[in-house]
């Protein structure tokens, strides 16, 4: 059998792979490394903020305590948490409106004083409602809603007409079709 070379490039073999000589590789490479390890990290902690906010959710909606949510964009909601979702968290307002809030849009949960301190220790289910889920069942009803988007000032009044995969259609009160992508919802708020 003939003596067989070493591989090189690509299709060498072992663990872990060769360092260079030169110290800046080197320090790239390790870089690189703790950059990865530090974005694990965070991913894993962020997880673990949304399970503990899920949970919290849960144990509000299941006591009906009067609580004020506060959007990322600066409003403010009060009202009792109806429905907590995958994606969403469903409030009836004072005014008996309902507000499909998307999760990322929270920014702080404030439970009116005297309810008392919760923990956030309820188990939540991965498989809740999610937020395109319910407007396809609403959209049946054609309900009045106002939509608020992400990085917009004024949120779109009208009646929510039909829902696609990605986009949903509100007819203004003009008669403009106004065209919204779902993945930019901040909240839907319904009318009673």
């Amino acid at each position: 059998m003939p003596p067989t070379r070493p591989l090189s490039g690509p299709l060498r073999s072992g663990y872990p792979p060769a360092m260079s000589a030169d110290p800046l590789d080197r320090l790239a490479a390790e870089a690189g490394v703790d950059e990865a390890v530090r974005r694990l990290g965070h991913q894993a902690w962020l997880r673990r903020r949304a399970e503990e906010s899920a949970s919290l959710l849960a144990d509000l909606a299941e006591r009906l305590d009067p609580v004020e949510v506060l959007l990322v964009g600066g409003a403010r909601r009060h009202g009792h948490i109806e429905t907590v979702g995958t994606d969403l968290v469903g409030v009836r307002l004072d005014d008996r409106r309902l507000a499909l809030v998307a999760r990322r849009a929270l920014a702080a949960i404030r439970p009116d004083r005297g309810v008392p301190d919760l923990v956030g220790d309820h188990t939540v289910h991965r498989d809740g409602p999610r937020l395109r889920e319910v407007l396809d069942e609403l959209v049946t009803d054609q309900p009045r809603v106002t939509v608020t988007l992400v990085g917009t000032i004024e949120p779109v009044d009208g009646v929510l007409e039909r829902l696609g995969r990605d986009v949903l259609l509100v007819r203004e009160a003009d008669g403009t079709a106004t065209h919204l992508p779902v993945g930019a919802v901040v909240e839907v708020l319904v009318a009673d």
